[in-house]
């Protein structure tokens, strides 16, 4: 009876596993959409190794089940052995010669893969930012920070801020570089933008513990270790969005640390290099208090109370900018989030371009029939304001993750309508392309 139960349990958990590796619509298809070369590399290098695998398997299971049919005794009499039988000096030979020269093989061409997915391609490109007044030479280069439990990315485009983040990097010291990198000209949080048809060069680092970035569309995984840096790489032959996950156990909200990448033509990639690079435009009414608040006094001004918008620039200002960032807001002042361990907190500067919020988990804009008009997530964002471990698990009280602050409801809506006038949102397309469970 009990061995009937153990085939039966046996047979239903191999059914369920084979059931759980089953996925239509996989985010995260490690064989499909592969748009990368280093990632088709990659799979083109797996793709005999795992024929290999396969035939060893079937070779032993094979040779298993067959010596147990074969030489199988039904019934066995007091002190009956099989025969003992001690080494067999050429099949020893054999089983050891044929893995050594397989696992040989395989060493060697790994080797030649490493050297590919780590050589650097020198492949400056021309931007023409027409707002800022230049064109200029930049060799595709994305800084990546991770920490507890979103990735930031930081793009040095201006000569002076790529010198001073490479003067950073070639100090003798670079184990607090992530918790004190110099400004960059774009910060965003949870989807990486990058051109098509462009090697772009990733500098990879933590700021608390040990992370892992893995976009499996563009490339395969890169540890980010807190006072280390580490480089790497990703390419798309073609524009898209490509999801990616934290593959190294940070935590709480490990499963849920997620990103994107947005492989966009040198056109769309030119024009959102612009706009990121533009400071946030104040709320209409706003503008004098927030000069006065720049300045330092802004109690010399009236506060504005005539919109939403303008009441909820205050109280982004009161309750928001001692970990947050935003550009022609706060950051004549800003010197991150110090109550977080990590040190640093989302930049909002753009938040309305991106397609997801809280660490890449939450759509910060609502599921689309195709073709229309992309509409706020306010549902979803303003319980994030309310209570964000609701929404998302964290260590608030220990500095890791955003805390409750408290906020009543008349004060999260006006932050949501003040935070809904930071960016231009994305197309339709992207939105629905970006869509999370």
């Amino acid at each position: 009876m009990m061995g009937n139960r153990m085939k039966k349990f046996s047979l239903g958990a191999a059914v369920m596993a084979v059931l759980a590796s089953c996925a239509g619509d996989a985010e995260l298809d490690t064989l499909n959409d592969l748009a990368g070369p280093e990632a088709r590399n990659i799979d083109s290098f797996m793709d005999p190794i795992w024929y290999i695998a396969l035939a060893v398997m079937i070779l032993i299971f094979g040779l298993t089940a067959a010596i147990v049919v074969k030489f199988r005794v039904k019934e066995y009499e007091d002190g009956d052995w099989p025969e003992q039988v001690h080494g067999n000096t050429k099949l020893e030979i054999v089983w050891t010669a044929i893995p050594t020269v397989l696992m040989i093989a395989i060493a060697g061409l790994s080797m030649f893969l490493l050297r590919d997915l780590f050589s650097e391609e020198v492949n400056a490109v021309t931007l023409d930012l027409p707002n800022e007044g230049v064109s200029l030479e930049w060799e595709p280069h994305v800084v990546v920070v991770g920490q507890q439990w979103w990735w930031e990315y930081r793009y040095y485009i201006e000569p002076d801020k790529i010198a001073a983040f490479e003067a950073a990097v070639a100090a003798d010291d670079v184990t607090q570089l992530a918790l004190n990198l110099p400004e960059a000209d774009i910060v965003t949080s949870g989807q990486i933008v990058i051109p098509v048809d462009q090697e772009v060069e990733l500098t990879i680092m933590s700021r608390d513990v040990i992370h892992s970035h893995w976009i499996p569309s563009l490339n395969g995984k890169r540890d980010a270790a807190p006072g280390r840096v580490h480089e790497w790489k990703m390419e798309s032959s073609f524009p898209g969005i490509f999801f990616g996950q934290c593959t190294e156990f940070c935590g709480l909200s490990h499963s849920r640390m997620r990103m994107q990448a947005h492989a966009m033509t040198e056109t769309d990639f030119e024009a959102w290099l612009e706009e990121q690079m533009t400071p946030a435009t104040p709320p209409a009414g706003a503008e004098a208090w927030l000069e006065a608040y720049r300045a330092g006094d802004s109690s010399t001004v009236e506060t504005p109370t005539d919109s939403a918008e303008a009441r909820g620039l205050v109280a982004f200002t009161q309750n928001c900018t001692s970990c947050h960032l935003v550009n022609g807001v706060n950051d004549l002042e800003y010197e991150g989030a110090e109550a977080l361990v990590a040190g640093a907190a989302p930049d909002l500067t753009h938040l309305m371009s991106r397609t997801t919020f809280a660490g890449g988990l939450i759509p910060l804009y609502e599921d689309l029939a195709e073709g229309n008009e992309p509409q706020l997530n306010r549902n979803d964002l303003e319980a994030w304001l309310r209570n964000p471990a609701d929404l998302k698990a964290n260590y608030a009280d220990g500095g890791r993750g955003m805390p409750a602050l408290g906020l009543d409801d008349d004060t999260i809506d006006d932050l949501v309508a003040y935070l809904s006038t930071l960016g231009t949102p994305p197309s339709a397309d992207a939105v629905l392309a970006t869509q999370v469970d």
